[in-house]
Parts: structure tokens; C-alpha cells; sequence
């Protein structure tokens, strides 16, 4: 987190047939604008492809109205900031995005401007499928993409997705950080009328090789519980803060977040946020940090995320997966995948007054280092119970602690956790309660109902993502079987998806794979090469190919053997630029017929060799299903069939 714990312990419209649409529906379609910096004039009126402008200060100028869509061409850099004008309205925003085919069009800031793109005091906008950069190697803290909003009330509407931000310049010094600098910033400053976002979407975005923040937000209406300002490298007044009032219902999902200097993923100031499905790799490069933490905020839900990569920055400081920070109310962290993080999988830890609590459950941690899980200031509630610790008997990093105490916490609870501790780490007690985990290895802390028989779990400690987590599943005759405590409002499923039993394992994982099956998977596209069956084979190596002259569309169903909570469908090929798919829609069954989930998702491959690349498709919500169905309507014919490697969900 930012604060260390030894400081913190001193659609619009109508379509009717024949009739005109009321002026109110025609102008909320809006008009389209093109921008070529190359080929384009700011005197053309930029209406078409044929009559672009040039320059980022000719769009800046404009005045944009609800369902008005400017685009940049493909391939083109702009230099300089683009910092547009006008709101957009409930159904109709105002959308940057791209046109023609090619990379994406970049806005590079190049150290000239704090910000490359700057979002300000509008409403109902839309930033989609744009490269954005803002560096030349100097040590100024800049950023990517600010959204910033001052004394105007709520701000409805922003969506930022399929963005790629990199490059942003900041001191790249070990123990430097700066909060206020990142690849994406949403900011609010201001106390004279009290300020918030609602509804904002942060989605399928990639953030890299930030000197600091990947993703974060901040307000200065944060004022609760004893904590009254910001951090200093801010140098925002303090008679600039005003009472606790939290942007609402932000959802930050799918991102790629990697090779940043100091946190993730970072929402502060918020209430039901939602951050799922996202990847966080090697942050904390620079600053004692941690991949996803969130304070000032309410209702937090955390879930089917990976961490992992945080370096190591010494015992009693951060650098873990997951922290509920100060002043947090009611967080779930669940169905995360945390390893080989430096700080270890969770901190709970707050200032002034203010009470951190948190549901910690069905999480896996493999191979974390330092303190697993850390409680300090404040910590009053934390309640932990099914998920799985592995710790390897050859660390790669400094370890201590299974469970650290700082700062007297009280009312943290162990229940249900199954433990693989081959390092005999030892566990603090004070303010916890531990009853009904399994301990496998090293010494067993004060526990009312201790189970120290075998886990017989598949093949732990092998785990390579996220969708690779089957390595936890208990065999039979394993001691998590059966074993666990009843929990209310458990959830009902596991970290795989599968549906709780009656009587739950111990662990994140339930049952023996007999229990429910593995998936199985059949295709209308008929088979030339391999089998269909190598689809669900947990095997990478084999593949399925379609017969030469494949006719499409055509489909593969995936059967989960069981009902299944999804989010998101991962194929896996080689020779993707060859043989794989391009565009796909993807259903799911719910009991008596197919919905569509996601249509026309694109899908891209960078190469054309026998190395296995990856392409995650996120569903917009997650489905309960036992059903899965792709259906290819393109693809890639190089040698006249299609192709696939694997077909996972999670």
C-alpha cells in the first residue's frame, strides 16, 4: 500500500419505421470526426475520411456534443495533449477511438504536457482502443490518461477501454513513488461541492513500465474516521479536504497491468467497487507498494485476479497482492491467485480511527515470500477461511511468517484454511483465532481443531496462471475432503467455479476431479488434424484442426460436467497468424437455451510459429453455466483449416 506500516504505527434512441425520428433522437446520434495527422487539414470541416484534421489542437477546439465520435487513424502519432471539449449525455457519449486498420493511433505526451490525455469536468465520455505514452526517459512524474473532475458534483459515464499506456516518466529510484502519477489517474480535487464519479468502467486496458501508479483514483473528499488528508508528494493544502464522499459503482476489469514502479491497481475514495479479472505483474519495482490495495472505500469486492512479481522490499514493509488499507468497510477478497510476490498475499492495515475489515476466501497463494499474511493498525474483522497457502521447502525470497502480527489487530479468524508450510514457518496468535485448517508441515499454531493429516492435492506448487490452479484440487482420500466447517453465505463455489457441497473441503479448492469430470468438448466443424478431445485435455502441447475448406460459421461446445460460475474463456494456439480464430461469439447455456454473452469479439494473434499464444475473452458479467459454446464466424486460413490448442474457462 502507499502509506508504510512503520508510519502508520506512530443506449439512447427509438427506430421507427417510415416516421422521422423527433430532433431530440436525431442529434443524439451524433456526428463522426476523423483526425490524420499526416494526411489531414484543420480548416476541412473533419467529417470524413476524405476531409480530416491534422492536429490535437484543432480537435481540442471543438465543442463535442452527445453521440459524437472522434477518430484517429490507425498507425498516426499525435504529439502534445489531447484534452477535449463537451459532455456526452446517459446513452449517447461522446467516444475517442480509432479508424482504418493497422496499430493503434498513439497520443504521445513525450514529457511536454503533465498529462498525454486529460479528461476534465466531462461527462458521459468514452476513450477507446488508443496507445497513449508520455515519456522521453526524464525523471518529471507524468501521466497517462487523467480523468479530473473539480467542485461539479457527480460524474457519470466514463468508460476507458482497450487502451495501451506505457512509457510514463517519473523517478525510477528506489523509495521514490508519488501517487498522483500513473498510467491511468482518476482524480478529484476541490471541497466546495462535493464531487464523485458513478458508474466508471476501467476495462481491458494494458498499463506498463510506469515510473509509478498503474491504475489509480483519489479524492480529496476523503475526511473520516481520524484520517484527514492525502499523501505529501500531492502538496495539495489541507484546507483543501472535505468530508468522506466516495465515488460509486466503479468497476476496474480485464486489465493487464505490468512493470510498474510502485502500486497496480489502487481505488481510493470509493464505494462497491468492483475489481475483477485482472493481472498485475512485477509491481512495486521502485516503492514499497502492492499489486492491488484500496482504502477509503466501502464494499470492495476483489476477485478472480492474479498478482504476481512484487519484488521484495524488506521484512515489515509491503510489496504483497492484496491490501485492504485505511479506513476500509466490508471487503471480499475471493477466487485470486496470488504468487511469488516478495511482501506475501494480504495486508490488513488502517489509520486514525478507522477499523479495516474483510472476507478473505477461496484464494490460492503459491509461493509468496516474507509475511503471508500481515495484520496491523487497526485491523478489527478480518475473517479468513477457505484458501490455500503454498510454501515451497526451497524459497526463492525472504520468508518469516505465515501470519505477522503488527499493532495488536483483533477479531482475525482462520477457518477452513489448508496450509502446505514446507518452509516451518511459525504463525502469530495475538488478536487471531485459527480452528479447523489443515497443516501440512512445519509447526501448528493454537488451533481447536487442528487437521494435520495429507492433503493429497494434485500437484501443488505448480501453478503457472490464474487458469492453471487444477494443481490444488484434493484427491481421494485426501484429509480436506469433507473436512471443512459449515460457513454462511460461503459463496457457493470454489476458486475453479465448481458448486459447494453440502459439507465443503478445507481449501480453495473442492472435491477429488472424479467428483464432477473434466470439461468435454465436441464441434460442428468436423476434425482433419488431432482430436476435439485435446481441447479440454489440460494439455497445451495437443491441438484439434478442422478439415481443409472448413465452411463457417461452425462451433465447439464445451461441457463442464457441472454447473460452473464463468467469467471469462481463454483459446490457446500456435500459428495463430496461420490457423486461428479472428472473430467469434460466445454463448453459454442456462438450462433449457443458449444466451449470447459476447458478439463479433475480435480476437488477434502476433505470430505464426509453434510457441502457444494466449487470448482471454472477458464476458461482461459472470454466468452460471454447465455449458459453453464458441461459435467461429473468422479465422485465419493460411493452410486452408482452422485451429486450436485449448479452450479453458475461469
Amino acid at each position: 500500500m502507499h502509506s508504510r506500516r512503520t508510519l502508520l504505527s506512530a443506449v439512447l434512441g427509438t427506430a421507427v419505421a417510415v416516421a422521422v425520428p423527433p430532433a431530440a433522437a436525431r442529434a443524439a446520434a451524433g456526428t463522426t470526426y476523423y483526425v490524420d495527422s499526416t494526411g489531414g487539414n484543420d480548416s476541412a470541416d473533419g467529417t470524413s475520411t476524405g476531409t480530416p484534421w491534422r492536429t490535437l489542437a484543432r480537435v481540442n477546439q471543438q465543442v463535442f456534443q452527445p453521440g459524437d465520435t472522434v477518430r484517429f487513424l490507425a498507425g498516426r502519432t499525435w504529439t502534445g495533449q489531447f484534452a477535449p471539449k463537451g459532455s456526452g449525455s446517459a446513452g449517447a457519449p461522446v467516444t475517442a477511438t480509432s479508424y482504418g486498420t493497422g496499430a493503434k493511433p498513439v497520443i504521445a505526451g513525450a514529457n511536454t504536457v503533465p498529462s498525454a490525455v486529460l479528461l476534465e469536468n466531462l461527462r458521459h465520455w468514452t476513450l477507446d482502443g488508443l496507445e497513449i505514452t508520455n515519456g522521453t526517459g526524464s525523471t518529471t512524474w507524468r501521466v497517462g490518461v487523467e480523468v479530473r473532475a473539480k467542485d461539479i458534483g457527480a460524474v457519470p459515464g466514463i468508460t476507458l477501454r482497450n487502451l495501451y499506456v506505457h512509457g510514463i516518466d517519473g523517478v525510477a529510484q528506489v523509495g521514490k513513488g508519488n501517487i498522483g502519477s500513473a498510467g491511468i489517474l482518476v482524480d478529484v480535487r476541490g471541497n466546495t461541492v462535493p464531487t464523485y464519479y458513478t458508474g466508471m468502467l476501467i476495462e481491458d486496458n494494458e498499463i506498463a513500465d510506469t515510473r509509478a501508479y498503474g491504475i489509480t483514483t483519489w479524492s480529496t473528499w476523503m475526511q473520516r474516521e481520524g484520517w484527514t488528508s492525502l499523501w505529501g508528494e500531492l502538496n495539495i493544502p489541507s484546507t483543501e479536504y472535505g468530508p468522506f464522499t466516495p465515488s460509486t459503482g466503479l468497476v476496474i476489469r480485464g486489465n493487464h497491468v505490468h512493470d510498474v514502479g510502485s502500486g497496480g491497481i489502487n481505488p481510493n475514495q470509493v464505494a462497491d467497487t468492483l475489481i475483477e479479472y485482472n493481472t498485475v505483474a512485477r509491481p512495486t519495482s521502485t516503492t514499497t507498494n502492492v499489486g492491488i490495495w484500496w482504502s477509503g472505500a466501502d464494499r470492495t469486492t476483489v476477485q478472480y485476479n492474479e498478482v504476481y512479481g512484487a519484488r521484495f522490499g524488506g521484512r515489515g514493509l509491503d510489496c504483497t497482492a492484496f491490501d485492504a488499507d485505511a479506513s476500509t468497510h466490508d471487503s471480499l477478497v475471493q477466487y485470486n491467485y496470488s504468487h511469488d510476490n516478495g511482501g506475501g498475499f494480504f495486508i490488513s492495515v488502517s489509520l486514525g480511527s478507522a477499523p479495516a475489515s474483510a472476507v478473505v476466501r477461496y484464494n490460492i497463494s503459491q509461493n509468496d515470500g516474507n509475511e503471508i499474511f500481515t495484520f496491523s493498525t487497526n485491523t478489527d474483522g478480518v475473517d479468513i477461511y477457505n484458501n490455500t497457502v503454498y510454501v515451497s521447502s526451497s524459497p526463492s525470497r525472504p520468508l518469516y511468517k505465515i501470519a505477522q502480527v503488527y499493532h495488536n489487530p483483533k477479531n482475525v479468524t482462520f477457518r477452513n484454511n489448508l496450509f502446505v508450510n514446507q518452509a516451518n514457518l511459525p504463525y502469530d496468535t495475538a488478536g487471531i483465532t485459527y480452528r479447523n485448517n489443515l497443516y501440512r508441515g512445519g509447526p501448528v499454531p493454537p488451533d481447536t481443531a487442528a487437521i494435520t493429516g495429507d492433503p493429497k492435492l494434485t500437484a501443488p506448487g505448480t501453478a503457472t496462471s490464474r487458469t492453471d490452479l487444477a494443481g490444488y484440487r484434493p484427491l481421494a482420500g485426501s484429509a480436506a475432503i469433507d473436512a471443512g466447517l459449515a460457513v454462511a453465505g460461503n459463496g457457493g463455489r470454489d476458486i475453479l467455479g465448481a458448486a459447494l457441497p453440502a459439507t465443503v473441503a478445507v481449501g480453495a479448492v473442492q472435491g477429488a476431479p472424479g467428483s464432477y469430470g473434466a470439461p468435454l468438448a465436441s464441434t460442428t466443424l468436423g476434425t482433419g488434424q488431432g482430436t476435439v478431445a485435446a481441447l479440454a485435455d489440460g494439455n497445451e502441447a495437443t491441438s484439434w484442426a478442422s478439415p481443409v475448406g472448413v465452411t463457417l460459421p461452425g462451433s465447439i461446445t464445451l461441457d463442464l460436467r457441472s454447473v460452473r460460475r464463468i467469467g471469462a474463456v481463454t483459446l490457446a494456439t500456435h500459428f495463430g497468424q496461420g490457423q486461428g480464430f479472428t472473430r467469434v461469439d460466445v454463448h453459454t447455456w442456462d438450462g433449457s437455451a443458449w444466451t449470447t454473452r459476447l458478439t463479433d469479439a475480435a480476437v488477434t494473434w502476433n505470430s505464426n510459429s509453434s510457441t502457444v499464444e494466449r487470448r482471454t475473452l472477458t464476458l461482461p458479467a459472470p454466468v452460471d453455466t454447465a455449458q459453453l459454446r464458441i461459435v467461429v464466424k473468422a479465422a485465419n486460413r493460411q493452410w486452408g483449416n482452422i485451429a486450436l490448442n485449448e479452450l479453458t474457462v475461469t
